[in-house]
């Protein structure tokens, strides 16, 4: 996300409260999404894989000056922010944002699905280190701040913005008419069980969310996590709380 008003980048790292710090944002400029998109702050979709990921607001830090969608010389003059999330957590919570929690097991789909998402959704699941260095070691932002700190990292965002920006409201797909979202995502997931129908554990499993994100792993799956999401765990010191 771009705003040119607030003169900041936001670098959105898919399921770390993206879509509600971009309100925050659009709110402040009375904007508002049409089906997630806004092109006047660069939130909208992409079907060029040159150019980006499929939606321009999951753009790396790198990809805004290299895909020439800004300037070096604002890119540099502009407050540039993140946000990450403990990778375990986050992994739970895009597993049931692409609703496979309704035929997968957890462990079925980290064993099975994720590899896949690897390679056929990258930008969705990859590292959060990779949007913000870019692999190439140098980091790009003034800011990055917690998910698990939302409220109070986001107020140092506020403080450094040019034009006023006010405060988070939760979001999530089925506010804001979002249910397009969940069309999409369960058209993904039957696209993927239809080519690979014997990953289905249980049709219609419809497991019930557990209270926290320690109980959907074992020994095995939390090792996955451990070894894809290993510069996100040392660079922003997470670890798999007890």
């Amino acid at each position: 996300m771009v705003s040119h008003k607030h003169k900041c980048i936001f670098i959105h790292i898919p399921k770390t409260a993206g879509m509600s710090i971009e309100k925050a944002f659009l709110d402040s400029l009375g904007l508002s999404f049409f089906e997630g998109q806004n092109p006047q702050l660069l939130l909208n979709y992409n079907k060029d894989p040159e150019q980006g990921p499929p939606s321009l607001g999951h753009l790396t830090a790198c990809d805004y000056v290299e895909k020439s969608y800004i300037t070096k010389e604002l890119f540099d003059s502009y407050y540039k922010f993140t946000f990450v999330r403990n990778p375990w957590a986050r992994l739970v919570s895009i597993y049931r944002y692409f609703e496979y929690h309704r035929y997968l097991k957890f462990e079925d789909f980290l064993v099975k699905i994720f590899p896949k998402l690897q390679q056929e959704r990258s930008y969705f699941v990859m590292p959060q280190y990779d949007y913000i260095f870019c692999g190439k070691g140098n980091k790009k932002l003034d800011f990055v701040g917690k998910f698990e700190n939302l409220k109070e990292d986001f107020k140092v965002i506020q403080k450094n913005m040019a034009f006023p920006v006010g405060s988070l409201e939760h979001i999530n797909k089925r506010n804001l008419n979002y249910n397009w979202y969940s069309r999409w995502n369960l058209k993904f997931v039957a696209r993927q069980l239809k080519k690979n129908p014997e990953y289905i554990s249980r049709i219609n499993l419809r497991q019930k969310a557990k209270s926290k994100y320690q109980d959907y792993y074992n020994s095995n799956t939390k090792a996955i996590v451990s070894e894809f999401y290993k510069k996100d765990i040392e660079y922003f010191n997470y670890q798999f709380e007890a």
